[in-house]
């Protein structure tokens, strides 16, 4: 009744209403004959020389559009009533209810079909858009945004909530009530609003929550039904996603999921499974592993929506959650793209979720999966120790640094290091010499001497002098190559020491 009164009053600024009820149980309108009993639960547009006193009364449930104001008595006295001026026609009136329950009627059929598609939940919450006329968010019931309607990135008072995917967590309570689909109202601190909320069962516990914001207009009572409504649909929506993430025998993201975790797997005998998804042998790809907090992999809801989302924004992409890590990987033939476009694409998201990346070289065909996997998992923990700022950590930015890890797995850096180095750097503490970083200079500007003097602040001679006196003092061919990559390589890890030791910065450091 609240809601046709509302609709009507829009159309009909001059109508005047009874009291209504908060019932939603109003069938199509009907003529209302003299004399004719009534049905249950209808709407009836009735003339007012048809009506009187005695069955306004006894009408029961039912709601009367009655034409003429004879019989009014006050705003919000007669039950059930709603009076037109006697000038109003009947039949427009009742068409104008018609396209009230068809508006309400194809919402629903298009929520039906919606929840059963492939569709994303924007799609539903946009499609709702001229039933509240306000924005709505799906979260988790930890207040971590999955999806909203569009109409939220148009408003400035949302902007902090969508860029941190957050909002506010209201809960008095750990366990699911006994009535589930259960309306609540609270204020939201941040943006001052006014919501409704429907929490929304996951395997017996709430695991997300529709939010109805109070923004473009204000909250109406029912409201809080037509919520309820959208979120049996919204559930239906999330237990399909569910069921196709939990249901992954044939599915991409099992497929490759079982390549990284099987040590026997014949990768030569999957090729035929691949390319039912147009993966192919002959295919480029590259792989990213994007680190996963503890909270958040405990929270398999927030899990899935990085992999839709990381879906959505790489075509061709196949994200899953794999130990402590979202394994990503994006074949580039179907993506259209290079590596270094597709890593743009979602640098903003990862930025925007706080989510740190490691990338592998492109490489081509389905043999070489877990060898890139496993490059970009380095490429993850090596950037993430070595260069804590960074949102994305390529594999060849740290390849030298994994090399001088490896070096050192089982031996320390003094006793791997070059001897001529090492004495030379000894030297120099005893006597306050400068000849390990005259060397290391030379070494790192491909032996100018010119570029080597420049960079050391000294005049070219005082340069060859220093060179001339480090060749009397240890034995060292600059023109063996094996031995320059030995020197190079031993003031490499001369400095990782230091850096580790905190007595140097890395370069990019700052970034």
């Amino acid at each position: 009744m609240q809601i046709l009164a509302d609709r009507l009053r829009q159309n009909y600024p001059d109508c005047r209403l009874g009291r209504m009820s908060e019932e939603m149980n109003l069938k199509r309108p009907l003529f209302y004959q003299n004399g004719t009993d009534f049905k249950k639960n209808k709407v009836y547009i009735v003339r007012e020389e048809d009506m009187t006193r005695d069955v306004l009364e006894r009408h029961g449930d039912n709601l009367l559009l009655i034409v003429g104001n004879r019989l009014f008595e006050g705003e919000g006295t007669i039950y059930g009533a709603c009076f037109f001026s006697f000038d109003i026609n009947a039949e427009e009136l009742f068409n104008t209810v018609q396209r009230i329950f068809d508006t309400y009627d194809a919402w629903d059929e298009r929520m039906q079909n919606l929840a059963l598609s492939e569709r994303t939940l924007k799609t539903l919450l946009d499609g709702s858009h001229r039933i509240f006329h306000n924005p709505i968010m799906v979260s988790t019931t930890g207040g971590f945004v999955i999806d909203y309607s569009s109409l939220m990135d148009a408003m400035p008072e949302y902007q902090e909530i969508l860029q941190h995917n957050q909002v506010t967590v209201f809960s008095d309570e750990k366990e699911p009530r006994e009535t589930p689909f259960e309306v609540r109202h609270y204020e939201d601190p941040v943006t001052q609003k006014n919501n409704l909320f429907v929490d929304i069962y996951d395997k017996n516990r709430y695991g997300y929550r529709v939010i109805l914001v109070e923004a473009a207009r204000k909250l109406k009572i029912y409201d809080e039904y037509l919520l309820l409504h959208l979120a049996k649909y919204i559930q239906q929506m999330l237990e399909k996603y569910t069921v196709l993430q939990s249901d992954i025998s044939y599915t991409l993201d099992r497929l490759l999921s079982n390549v990284l975790t099987d040590e026997h797997m014949d990768l030569a005998s999957m090729e035929a499974r691949f390319e039912n998804f147009n993966w192919k042998e002959n295919h480029t790809y590259f792989c990213m592993n994007i680190h996963v907090s503890t909270v958040d992999r405990q929270n398999l809801t927030v899990v899935r929506f990085i992999c839709h989302q990381i879906e959505n924004l790489i075509k061709g992409s196949c994200a899953f959650l794999l130990e402590e890590n979202i394994v990503v990987y994006v074949n580039l033939n179907r993506n259209g793209k290079t590596l270094e476009e597709a890593v743009r694409t979602m640098t903003g998201f990862l930025k925007d979720s706080y989510l740190k990346a490691g990338i592998s070289y492109e490489f081509t065909g389905l043999q070489s999966l877990k060898q890139y996997y496993l490059q970009s998992m380095i490429a993850l923990r090596e950037g993430m120790k070595r260069y804590p700022l960074r949102w994305v950590n390529r594999f060849e930015d740290i390849a030298l640094d994994y090399l001088m890890g490896k070096c050192t797995e089982k031996l320390e850096p003094k006793v791997i290091c070059s001897r001529a180095v090492l004495t030379l750097r000894e030297y120099d503490r005893e006597h306050k010499t400068d000849y390990f970083e005259t060397l290391r200079t030379y070494i790192s500007c491909q032996m100018n001497a010119v570029k080597a003097a420049k960079a050391l602040f000294i005049h070219r001679s005082t340069f060859l002098y220093r060179m001339a006196h480090i060749r009397e003092m240890v034995n060292i061919d600059l023109e063996d190559p094996d031995q320059l990559l030995y020197l190079l390589l031993t003031c490499k890890l001369l400095e990782k020491e230091a850096y580790d030791k905190g007595i140097l910065c890395p370069e990019g450091i700052a970034e």
